[in-house]
């Protein structure tokens, strides 16, 4: 499903959960003034932000989103920064061709790389840009564990009439395992690196507004391939099941993110 300036706006409201794992990978990240940073999958732009307060006027950094809106909403809310180190393009993971080689010290990637669809080739890419020594931050969830909103996803559009609809091609996650994200690391040239786990809390009031978030942090994907005129019926069985998960005090949902942070060899 194409991105849409609903979504892009609603995202900006509830991405709270996104942000506090940014932070977290940032702590890990050993910033210092002056540094270069690529941003990639930057959404709205709050996080990149962040990132050029870090790095002060000598350093820069540079966000990229495949979402037109979440671009636009980027620049909008960031065009009176007095500060010049910070911009937005519109790009995806696997092609940084607009950015020569070793042209950063650090590559971020926090809440995105699961939605790549070739993510080989966008670890390539990262590794290219990098600078020797360079570090690059990906934090997501992990494919070692399974969330309720994958299990939810998975129970209703597995129903009819939705199974009939081709759900991978709507761009489904990939979340990756760390003996995967290993390899690809080995694979893209990556020497040292670490991980850790972050295990954070969703907490939601009730199944609409859990349905809500996740539809706005993947862009509509939480719906798979159903077409449009199908989605308020899913929207409905979603919130269905979700609400069996409810307490008095709402809902909440545990995520275990992989947090990697590798050095190019």
């Amino acid at each position: 499903m194409r991105d849409t300036k609903e979504l892009a706006q609603t995202y900006t409201v509830v991405n709270n959960t996104q942000y506090d794992a940014g932070r977290f990978l940032i702590q890990r990240l050993d910033l210092e003034p002056g540094m270069r940073i690529l941003d990639v999958g930057c959404g709205p732009g709050n996080l990149t932000a962040y990132l050029a307060e870090l790095v002060g006027e000598r350093g820069a950094v540079v966000g990229i989103d495949p979402s037109e809106e979440r671009i636009a909403l980027a620049r909008d809310t960031f065009s009176s920064s007095p500060s010049k180190n910070l911009a937005f393009h519109v790009g995806r993971a696997e092609d940084l061709a607009r950015f020569p080689p070793a042209s950063f010290d650090v590559l971020y990637c926090n809440s995105t790389l699961h939605w790549v669809a070739d993510q080989p080739r966008a670890l390539r890419e990262f590794g290219r840009v990098l600078k020797p020594g360079g570090r690059l931050g990906v934090s997501g969830q992990s494919g070692d564990f399974v969330a309720a909103h994958q299990a939810i996803k998975d129970a209703v559009l597995a129903r009819a009439p939705y199974r009939d609809y081709d759900h991978r091609a709507a761009g489904a996650p990939t979340f990756l395992r760390r003996a995967e994200m290993d390899a690809l690391l080995d694979a893209a040239g990556f020497g040292a690196r670490r991980f850790a786990t972050n295990k954070i809390f969703k907490s939601t009031r009730d199944g609409a507004e859990m349905v809500d978030w996740l539809s706005s942090s993947s862009s509509g994907v939480t719906f798979g391939g159903v077409p449009v005129d199908m989605r308020p019926r899913v929207r409905e069985e979603m919130i269905v099941e979700w609400d069996k998960l409810a307490t008095e005090e709402g809902l909440t949902m545990e995520l275990d993110l992989l947090v990697t942070v590798a050095t190019k060899a």
